[in-house]
């Protein structure tokens, strides 16, 4: 028996990277899960192989974070499914960053702001650059919460754990938009897990920063096509403790404590998931 055996938990963006690997260990702790992405493929492999290495039972669908409607029904359907809602994951999202003034180079919150940066580019955006941020990273999160509140409820008590950028905590230049976003999504973790104590729902945020994922070897192609990916991560190591990225399996064990019965006491907390780049406390 594993430590979520008769649990059920969503896992929205669980085909690849972070959601994966939360996926891959919450199913050998004997959990059964609900998956969402937008690629019906990819669901299908994913269901496939956790179904025959884990013997659990997987829900999916192919559903936008952006889309209310479409997550209301995957979350009601996975209830239906699963029998309960216990766990909820919100990892799904994208993340961006824009060109300009001609860098060449992205931003991380990691960054020294003594060093070289790429010239800001507030007085550039436009309203809607926010308004797509705050879709993207804070109401997608909200609606997803708000439907999967009633089966908690039902099961007794839940814990819902919100993947965000640790930009919230330590914003770098140039990418106002994504940052403020990610404070609010943490601002609205906190207050809610004020709101939901007494239901026994936790919420709390795994804020990450230098993980390597897929979108790493993306953003390599798009930002230093002309490097390895050893020469592209060089300056960036050079800025973490650690100085190496983390992997998505270490992120999932951090998800994982924070979901898991052994943390049934912990909520309205923010942990940071990046290898020691957060300055502050």
């Amino acid at each position: 028996m594993g430590k979520l055996s008769g649990k059920a938990a969503i896992v929205t963006g669980g085909t690849r990277g972070i959601g994966r690997a939360t996926a891959e260990l919450f199913a050998s702790e004997g959990a059964d899960l609900a998956l969402c992405a937008r690629t019906p493929e990819a669901l299908e492999q994913a269901a496939g192989e956790l179904i025959r290495k884990h013997g659990v039972k997987v829900f999916t669908c192919a559903a936008s974070i952006l889309d209310r409607g479409g997550m209301d029904g995957f979350v009601n359907a996975a209830g239906d499914a699963l029998g309960r809602i216990d766990i909820l994951v919100n990892n799904a999202g994208a993340s961006e960053q824009r060109a300009a003034g001609g860098s060449r180079q992205q931003v991380y919150a990691v960054d020294p702001v003594s060093g070289p940066l790429p010239p800001g580019r507030f007085e550039d955006m436009a309203d809607d650059e926010f308004v797509n941020a705050f879709n993207q990273k804070v109401l997608a999160l909200a609606r997803t919460m708000r439907a999967v509140l009633p089966w908690m409820r039902k099961a007794g008590g839940g814990a819902i754990v919100n993947v965000v950028s640790m930009k919230g905590k330590q914003p770098p230049p140039r990418v106002a938009s994504s940052s403020v976003a990610a404070a609010a999504a943490m601002n609205l973790s906190k207050s809610l897990s004020l709101e939901l104590a007494a239901d026994n729902i936790r919420v709390n945020v795994v804020a990450l920063e230098s993980i390597l994922t897929s979108q790493t070897e993306k953003s390599r192609q798009r930002w230093a096509p002309d490097k390895t990916m050893a020469e592209f991560l060089a300056p960036r190591n050079a800025n973490i403790p650690m100085h190496r990225l983390g992997t998505p399996e270490e992120v999932a064990h951090a998800i994982y404590c924070l979901s898991a019965p052994l943390g049934a006491y912990i909520t309205g907390q923010i942990l940071s998931v990046d290898g020691g780049g957060l300055r502050g406390w």
